[in-house]
């Protein structure tokens, strides 16, 4: 007897588990950007410090980097958001509606605009680590777009066969 034959998964796991779960570490990624928006200006002070940006390329850059960041803010914010209303849609039962393809494409948007902003400014800046976050965004957005194409797919066949019955 396998795994997906058993009706709590494995050691008790259940798909509502699994979607309470990932409800809570999405509320928790959100207080983190939170906290992390709130300490901005430290953060970049750090980042400009440890990596001699001060020298090299003036204040001037960590006010730039500082805005950058604010921004990824707002799109990792706006992207958990459709995550979570996408997740409670999805513990209902709504599964293949319109609204979770709208939000599917809400995040692949946030994710691509993340990519945008991080990837050159990494390369440019010479930050790796924010290079790293733009190519995981990226890659994160490719992704997202082909689930959300699934999922639209999805929706259209659920309403031909509504239509149809």
């Amino acid at each position: 007897m396998n795994h997906e034959d058993h009706p709590h998964g494995i050691l008790g796991w259940t798909d509502e588990k699994s979607i309470v779960l990932t409800k809570f570490l999405t509320l928790a990624a959100a207080a983190g950007c939170v906290v992390m928006t709130l300490c901005g200006p430290v953060i970049v002070r750090w980042v400009m410090e440890s990596h001699g940006l001060y020298q090299a390329a003036g204040p001037g850059l960590g006010y730039v980097l500082l805005g950058l960041g604010y921004i990824c803010a707002a799109l990792a914010l706006w992207m958990l958001w459709n995550l979570y209303h996408f997740l409670r849609r999805t513990e209902r039962g709504s599964v293949f509606v319109t609204q979770n393809v709208t939000a599917l494409r809400r995040i692949s948007w946030c994710c691509t605009w993340a990519a945008m902003l991080c990837l050159p400014t990494g390369a440019v800046v010479g930050l790796p680590f924010i290079f790293a976050v733009g190519l995981a965004a990226g890659f994160m957005a490719l992704i997202v777009r082909v689930v959300k194409n699934a999922f639209a797919q999805a929706v259209r066949m659920k309403d031909e066969l509504d239509y149809t019955v």
